[in-house]
């Protein structure tokens, strides 16, 4: 503070010295408690607002109150102050007695002290880089002449560290949206210089690549680096690209809206060598991310709204030169923070936004998946966590089969998790909470799949097996900026579980078990399980919580009942075991098929064959072949099998259903309605149908069928005929049930091509 008062022809002192006069600073500190403002005590307006963004409704109602605190004579009540001495200089910029406030600035390279006084804004540099970005705004300004859309101010270099410009936000607002007059100021701003050059001989794009290449700063997130340099990889440098005059920090903070006119501040950061609309993307982009707290999904969709008032650019334009916005911006101040000592929260919500951002352009040549793979371990670089049994490859290249098992406390898992919902690549999250983890699946845009396990706890059944603070604690950075548990600590692990749960240690994990646990290996399972039993985590309280939270955690996610249709030869079993194996490895849900019914009551010829005869006869005969013709008989059978369906399916719905799995019904009730005969039976659909309301409805039903040529060309057991009379009553009674349902699924789909079938019933259950 001293020599910043130096330079304006005042000098400060602790004590009363002679000659020297008593003033009062009143002032409002920043959240790391530096000051942030500060202005003469006794001052009778608040001059200090004349730094402070008046935009949203919370800070209207800022000014508000500081308006009423002034008028009311409060001051003294609401702003500390400090008493300090000081003495005039020769030609001191104000007097020191007068209405005055000081704007300390952004800590950083470029710092810059803001002074209001006399009517006037004065920037008083506190760096040699600053000196040099005032010294450009004072040339620029000389040439900048205001008109009909836009208002510049005046500018007076009194010397190398101070420059004068002149008062224009009287009678003008501060607008966070990107308006009409907004969009004006933008083209009349741009069509000052504009010109096309070959992106191999535009030098300022080449001189941030070159500085881009020498940074090294680990604090930047190695993914995003990874992003710059795919995207910079893929730039053919013989395209030509469109540049033109910018301001080079148009944001709603330095822009003042005077009815139909724009008045403009700060022009330090303007040049003719930037891309074309880099102003257009700036305003909306910072705005949107350090004003209205927007997510890149909210910014892009204002991007592409406010496009249509101003460079109306074609699709493929915009992401043109968004992506040479976000390429010059993020370069330039990538150099920047890596030389700032300390980083301010703010760098850490430009980063994450403009991390996200590059994504637009990437899609093009990454799968959602594997962006928002690399977008994860961004959004926890400089979080606590550890990624368990995760490769030591380039993180996005994860299996499709696989999912990401990382050790990390609820409150960051939280924080995760809401990031997470925002995100533009995320169409839906579903969460399973338990007592020790979250499962967190994630669906993409384009459908794709990718499974969270956050673990604050890691247990085996009731019991607690490992302390998450020393696995934290030894975790280890790999060359792609995620961090993963230890070697010595995933071995524990691996043999901990393994053992515990009496199965063999896959061959992938063996080698390292043997390097890292030796002798330490468990032995025996009852002897480590009394061993556990020890801990302070699974003693006392402890234990009876653990074991309440391992029940209750047995019920937390259900399941739900997925049944497949359609005559022999359609395909089913090949589709079902399709299925099967996708959401078990795919989506990481255990499932279970049963055929036709529950089977809580045996098939009926095992009264008289036995058990084995009458499986034996049922798996070699052909389908619809009994001969059973008697009304009486049929209602006997009927009601066999529906006592079966009836009691059965609370067996079913206990068992699988409450406990998460996903029941696949290899044919089900619907067999009884549209193809009786299967089952021997001769009664009117009415009272099949009528059956089925006191059943609890699965939630996806699927009846596949394809062209009688087809099915015959597969199986020989149906005629022609018969094909065609049970698809279309089956397609009937699919088309009745969906539109008597609002919480069911009935499809009809024609299995011609198994990728295409697999799609379909994967993308209608997700």
């Amino acid at each position: 503070m001293t020599t910043l008062f130096r330079v304006t022809g005042h000098r400060l002192f602790t004590q009363q010295q002679d000659d020297s006069k008593k003033i009062k600073f009143a002032y409002i500190l920043n959240p790391d408690r530096s000051i942030r403002w500060f202005w003469n005590a006794n001052s009778k307006k608040p001059v200090f607002l004349k730094f402070y963004n008046v935009a949203t409704p919370k800070a209207k109602l800022y000014k508000f109150l500081i308006h009423l605190i002034f008028a009311l004579r409060l001051n003294k009540v609401f702003f500390k102050s400090k008493v300090i001495y000081y003495r005039k200089e020769e030609n001191p910029l104000f007097d020191m007695e007068s209405d005055w406030a000081i704007f300390t600035g952004t800590i950083g390279p470029n710092n810059k002290a803001l002074l209001y006084a006399n009517r006037s804004f004065y920037k008083i540099a506190k760096t040699d880089s600053a000196k040099n970005l005032i010294a450009a705004e004072h040339k620029i300004l000389s040439k900048v002449i205001s008109e009909s859309k836009l208002e510049v101010p005046k500018a007076l270099m009194l010397n190398e560290n101070i420059i004068q410009l002149s008062d224009i936000s009287n009678d003008g607002i501060r607008e966070n949206s990107f308006t009409q007059v907004h969009a004006g100021a933008v083209m009349a701003i741009s069509a000052h210089h504009t010109r096309q050059t070959k992106i191999s001989e535009w030098s300022y794009f080449q001189k941030l690549k070159t500085q881009f290449s020498e940074i090294e700063d680990e604090r930047i997130p190695t993914n995003i680096i990874r992003k710059i340099k795919a995207i910079l990889i893929h730039i053919d440098e013989r395209e030509n690209i469109s540049l033109a005059f910018s301001h080079g920090d148009f944001t709603s903070w330095n822009c003042y809206v005077k009815n139909d006119k724009l008045a403009v501040y700060d022009w330090e950061l303007s040049s003719a060598e930037k891309p074309k609309a880099f102003d257009f993307f700036h305003f909306i982009i910072q705005n949107g991310i350090l004003i209205q707290k927007k997510s890149w999904k909210e910014i892009f969709a204002e991007i592409e709204e406010k496009n249509k008032i101003t460079f109306q650019f074609s699709e493929e334009e915009l992401l043109k030169y968004l992506k040479f916005y976000l390429l010059t911006n993020t370069l330039s101040y990538l150099k920047i923070y890596s030389v700032q000592e300390e980083w301010h929260l703010q760098i850490h919500w430009l980063l994450k936004t403009w991390n996200e951002a590059l994504n637009t352009i990437l899609k093009a040549c990454s799968t959602e998946r594997e962006l928002l793979i690399l977008d994860i371990f961004v959004a926890l670089y400089h979080t606590d966590y550890a990624a368990l049994k995760f490769h030591n490859e380039e993180p996005e290249k994860l299996k499709l089969n696989s999912d990401i098992d990382m050790i990390i406390s609820s409150e960051n898992a939280r924080k995760l998790v809401s990031y997470l919902y925002e995100h533009s690549l995320v169409q839906k999250v579903s969460i399973v909470r338990k007592s020790f983890m979250q499962t967190v699946r994630i669906l993409t845009m384009r459908n794709e799949i990718l499974n969270l396990d956050l673990i604050n706890q890691l247990k085996w059944k009731h019991l607690q097996i490992m302390e998450v603070s020393k696995i934290l604690e030894n975790r280890r950075k790999n060359r792609f900026g995620v961090y993963n548990v230890s070697d010595k600590d995933t071995a524990r692990f691996i043999d901990l579980f393994y053992s515990l749960n009496q199965s063999e240690i896959p061959a992938k994990y063996q080698k390292l078990v043997t390097e890292h646990l030796k002798s330490q290996k468990i032995t025996d399972r009852k002897l480590t399980t009394k061993t556990l039993k020890k801990k302070t985590y699974n003693k006392g309280l402890n234990y009876y919580k653990n074991i309440f939270n391992y029940l209750k955690d047995s019920f937390t996610e259900k399941g739900f009942i997925i049944t497949f249709s359609g005559v022999d030869g359609a395909g089913k079993s090949t589709v079902i075991s399709e299925v099967s194996e996708l959401i078990e490895k795919r989506y990481r849900r255990p499932v279970k098929v049963l055929r036709h019914r529950p089977s809580l009551l045996p098939i009926l010829s095992v009264w008289t064959k036995g058990k084995e005869k009458a499986h034996d006869d049922v798996v070699n005969s052909l389908p619809r072949q009994g001969n059973n013709k008697d009304l009486l008989s049929s209602f006997l059978r009927f009601g066999y099998y529906y006592t079966d369906y009836i009691f059965g399916q609370f067996i079913i719905y206990i068992k699988y259903v409450m406990r998460g799995k996903i029941v696949l019904y290899d044919r089900y009730y619907f067999d009884f309605i549209a193809d009786a005969k299967r089952s021997n039976l001769q009664l009117p659909k009415t009272v099949t149908e009528s059956g089925y309301h006191l059943l609890i409805k699965p939630k996806f039903n699927f009846f596949l069928y394809a062209a009688p040529e087809k099915i015959l060309s597969r199986k020989q057991e149906l005629s022609y005929d018969s094909i065609c009379r049970l698809t279309r009553e089956y397609s009937q009674l699919f088309s009745r049930l969906e539109k008597q349902s609002q919480n069911s699924k009935y499809l009809s789909i024609e299995n011609n091509n198994l990728d295409n079938t697999l799609e379909t019933i994967m993308n209608t259950i997700i």
